[in-house]
């Protein structure tokens, strides 16, 4: 074998492939590793093939087909009218229609760079498809901790204020914004890595560094936000009775099981968000690195020179879309076990396909109301909302 591997790299015979001839001609700097390049060229290529276009890919079908069904019996429930609230859920089916959509493009983002197809309007995508996901999912739990928190801390103007259109109307309006918002980010995200080829023109200094701050930024201080909001009214909660009778109470223990349940929520979001962040970051902190990637035209050789930073951004890209994908597969998971109701009114459809209780199905505000009206005597808050979420 060693006569058919050429005298550049008669050094690493045991890393050179017959496809790595067309490299021989490349001009490369004459202080150059070429064993070196070729090896992190090899593991970059290695990555992709096998890891990045495979492992995503799996756990993408199994994301798509869990969330689907999830979603497909929430719709099939709430047909049914045998949801205990429907506010709740119809945000946590924007969520899952979130998931879906995200992880279709993502399955042709995948393709594309499996195909090494990856270029500006894949990169635009890879980065929609993210930020989308991000904001949709982060602005679903602010608007469920919210509802969570009026139920809580002031249950009179939850029961009168809060109906299913206005929750859809927020639904549409953070859909909206999302998708500006992401779109925007897309479409000025992507010149970061391909400036040559974006529609738009946006030099380093001026533009592209400006812009990766800002988007590392503002993804950190929503992420954060979410999280502070969350631990706020959960601090809200547990100190609402100062007498210390709460832990006693049959219809707080219900909240405290539902705040619990959110709370598993948040650690997937957490999860599945961090990656996303630690990929802004380190694309922030390496941006005029990257933006090399995306000068000039694609060849071979400048794939072998810049095998590095071809590994490095493969790396980053693989355990995102992994960690990302599992929060995805987690989610809709926990949200059906750990919501009894839901399981129950599944289990029941063969039994009691016509037996829907008014109070718990149909108007579960009104488990609110007798709740509230039993404490005039000023302890307004033991209102019983594990109905609502």
């Amino acid at each position: 074998m060693s006569s058919t591997v050429p005298e550049i790299f008669h050094n690493c015979s045991n890393e050179y492939r017959p496809k790595d001839i067309k490299y021989v001609q490349c001009r490369v700097p004459i202080d150059a590793n070429l064993c070196k390049l070729l090896k992190e060229l090899h593991e970059a290529k290695d990555i992709r093939k096998y890891l990045f276009a495979t492992i995503p890919l799996v756990l993408a079908t199994f994301a798509i087909l869990i969330n689907i069904t999830y979603g497909a019996l929430i719709i099939e429930l709430w047909r049914r009218k045998k949801l205990s609230s429907l506010c709740r859920y119809s945000f946590l089916l924007s969520r899952t229609l979130s998931n879906v959509l995200a992880l279709i493009l993502l399955y042709i983002v995948l393709i594309a760079w499996k195909l090494e197809k990856f270029q500006y309007a894949s990169a635009a995508a890879f980065i929609l498809i993210g930020s989308l996901s991000f904001l949709t999912l982060a602005g679903t739990y602010v608007a469920m901790t919210t509802l969570f928190y009026l139920a809580i801390v002031h249950p009179l103007r939850y029961m009168y204020t809060i109906n299913v259109t206005r929750c859809f109307l927020i639904i549409t309006i953070l859909w909206f914004s999302s998708i500006a918002f992401s779109f925007f980010l897309g479409l000025y995200g992507a010149t970061l890595f391909y400036p040559e080829t974006a529609p738009i023109y946006c030099s380093f200094d001026q533009c592209q560094q400006p812009i990766a701050i800002s988007i590392a930024f503002l993804l950190s201080a929503f992420f954060v936000t979410v999280i502070i909001f969350y631990l706020i009214m959960l601090y809200r909660i547990h100190t609402r009775d100062r007498g210390g009778r709460l832990e006693m109470d049959a219809i707080a223990r219900n909240n405290v099981r539902t705040v619990n349940r959110l709370a598993l929520n948040m650690i997937t979001f957490t999860v599945g968000s961090l990656p996303i962040l630690v990929v802004a970051a380190i694309a922030t902190v390496n941006l005029k690195n990257f933006s090399v990637l995306g000068l000039g035209d694609k060849s071979s050789c400048k794939t072998f020179l810049h095998g590095r930073l071809f590994l490095q951004v493969e790396i980053l890209a693989c355990i995102a879309a992994i960690v990302w994908v599992l929060a995805m597969i987690f989610d809709p998971i926990i949200n059906f076990f750990a919501d009894p109701k839901f399981v129950d009114s599944i289990r029941s459809w063969p039994l009691h396909q016509q037996q829907i209780s008014c109070i718990t199905f149909q108007n579960p505000n009104a488990a609110g109301v007798t709740s509230i009206q039993s404490n005039k005597g000023g302890q307004m808050h033991k209102v019983d909302i594990s109905p609502m979420l």
